[in-house]
């Protein structure tokens, strides 16, 4: 039981998709397909569902746990068996009328108020699950039941330090903007279910992501007009503005930190876009000539090539 004095504890929150959209039937479905899923995970991953302090609303709960409910358990045992219980569930069910949701879950000090929980990990909690590139990546990736969000402590300290089952270079680092700042959290989808619509076999793509970020980091992209030839000058500027918009979408800042940011961005990006696909074979290196290009670059020139 969480009582009124402050403690730390683990916090969960979790929301079904599409809820909204839906009518009586539907919610009505919805909030017993996600009551009957979580009541099965907990049971399965050793919890006692009927102690943890829960605040629900139509299409999901906030929850805090009590504190013999370990961190490892709750992070990967129950999320996993969780998304086997949504698995089973969303069988014989037509894709609009499948159950998926999100879980964002965090720690700190929380405790209960008078009219719910109180605590900032509550409201971090909230936020994470609330952000654009967790609904985003339910969207680009339709066989997901379920996406996970973990604060950065979290993560850090749980998976990062190999504590569960999970890689952590499965998870995709995330900037969530809030009111007061700009919170940093990890996101995971199970591999097996991204989609793979845009898969593509191509060897090149890090010799695109170099002389992109050449462009970037040289400060000429804004000066191929004037260096670049037409077909160079197009293919970079579209092939950016589709990483530039798919970075926003994800909560990250859309200008790329490095060389290997930007060519992870770029292999993401065609597995779920056709057209990033498209836009980056156009790109091929075999396939283009080079127009070797001298700009300056923190008062150095460096030599950086267009492949038109």
């Amino acid at each position: 039981m969480l009582d009124s004095d402050f403690s730390r504890r683990l916090v969960m929150a979790v929301d079904a998709e599409g809820y909204g959209r839906g009518d009586d039937l539907r919610h009505d479905s919805i909030q017993s397909g996600l009551a009957q899923v979580m009541d099965r995970g907990a049971r399965e991953a050793g919890l006692c569902r009927e102690t943890w302090a829960r605040q629900e609303a139509g299409d999901g709960e906030v929850i805090v746990l009590p504190e013999r409910e370990g961190e490892l358990r709750v992070i990967d045992d129950l999320v996993r068996r969780v998304r086997k219980a949504l698995h089973d569930h969303n069988r014989e069910r037509r894709d609009d009328a499948r159950l998926r949701i999100r879980v964002a879950i965090g720690h700190g000090v929380v405790k209960r108020g008078a009219m719910g929980f109180v605590g900032q990990v509550v409201v971090t909690t909230s936020r994470l699950l609330d952000a654009k590139a967790a609904r985003t990546a339910l969207k680009v990736n339709p066989r997901a039941d379920l996406v996970l969000i973990l604060t950065d402590r979290l993560y850090e300290d749980v998976v990062r330090q190999l504590h569960t089952s999970y890689q952590p270079e499965s998870f995709t680092r995330l900037e969530v903007p809030t009111k007061e700042r700009t919170e940093i959290a990890w996101m995971w989808i199970p591999s097996e279910d991204l989609d793979q619509r845009g898969t593509v076999d191509m060897d090149n793509l890090p010799e695109v992501a170099d002389t992109l970020w050449a462009l970037i980091a040289g400060g000429a992209i804004e000066r191929l007009g004037a260096y670049g030839t037409e077909t160079g000058l197009g293919g970079a500027r579209r092939l950016l503005a589709k990483i530039t918009k798919f970075r926003s979408e994800q909560g990250r800042p859309t200008t790329p930190e490095s060389r290997d940011d930007l060519l992870e961005s770029l292999e993401k990006l065609v597995r779920v876009d056709p057209t990033a696909k498209r836009f980056a074979q156009q790109f091929n290196a075999e396939q283009m000539t080079i127009n070797l290009i001298t700009a300056p670059v923190s008062g150095e020139e460096i030599n950086f090539g267009i492949r038109n």
